[in-house]
């Protein structure tokens, strides 16, 4: 399965959304990081600076899930990273019914033919469940039973 995550997994591990979130998605970093499942580094910038910061943070008890998160970004059997040019450009309007500044993990969605793309942001979800185009599930149903095989 290829995985597109908008950048709730940075502020779940950072600790910015309490400990029980940031021990769901230590989780799931772990079981992703044990199955054959791809994730998609989207080409934007807050993005990849939320990556950066994840990182580059000091705290010990971070760090080993922070360097087995980035172990997956850097590996080209496991990460695909889409390259702006590589995706034609979608048609003027395309993508006016989703959110704006959401609008770059659609293409990047598209630019990798991702299986699933996972949120916090139910206006988001709202709009590609209403769309119909492309499948979608919020951070709390997809992780309750990721790596359960449900």
């Amino acid at each position: 399965m290829i995985l597109v995550l908008n950048e709730w997994i940075f502020h779940d591990l950072l600790g910015e959304n309490g400990l029980d979130a940031y021990a769901e998605t230590e989780q799931f970093v772990r079981n992703l990081f044990q199955s054959d499942d791809w994730i998609v580094m989207p080409p934007e910038q807050r993005w990849k600076s939320k990556a950066y910061q994840l990182m580059t943070s000091p705290s010990s008890i971070l760090r080993p899930v922070s360097q087995m998160f980035h172990r997956l970004l850097r590996d080209s059997n496991r990460c695909i990273i889409p390259n702006p040019g590589d995706n034609p450009k979608a048609p003027s309007g395309e993508y006016d019914w989703a959110p704006e500044e959401d609008v770059y993990l659609i293409e990047a969605f598209v630019a990798t033919k991702a299986d699933l793309l996972v949120t916090t942001d139910e206006t988001l979800f709202d709009k590609i469940v209403e769309h119909g185009r492309f499948a979608c599930r919020l951070r709390e149903e997809f992780l309750s039973t990721y790596g359960t095989g449900g």
